[in-house]
């Protein structure tokens, strides 16, 4: 029994064809975020304090949940030791 030759195993692309299509179209969230792109542009360009203060807020919330993740307990410890306790008197009252 004969081999067969390499020839007929491999699979030689087409030289003359075209690109092939794409497999499947983006998905409607790249779509709706390609198309917000300009409104957004205009948006910074028209609001640029509120632009400031939202690009703050972002990246104080992104540092936040990163220091929580961190340090699960900090706020809790940090906080337990700033408030009073409902027993607790306020200064010189013991003075009489």
């Amino acid at each position: 029994m004969q081999r067969d030759s390499p020839s007929r195993r491999t699979r030689h692309p087409d030289l003359y064809a075209g690109p092939a299509p794409s497999d499947r179209a983006p998905s409607w969230r790249a779509t709706l975020t390609f198309a917000a792109l300009p409104a957004l542009t205009l948006a910074v360009a028209a609001f640029p304090t509120a632009s400031a203060f939202a690009a703050a807020s972002l990246v104080g919330a992104i540092a936040g949940a990163a220091l929580h993740r961190r340090y699960p307990d900090a706020f809790d410890r940090a906080f337990g030791r700033a408030l009073s306790a409902p027993a607790d008197e306020p200064a010189g009252a013991a003075d009489g």
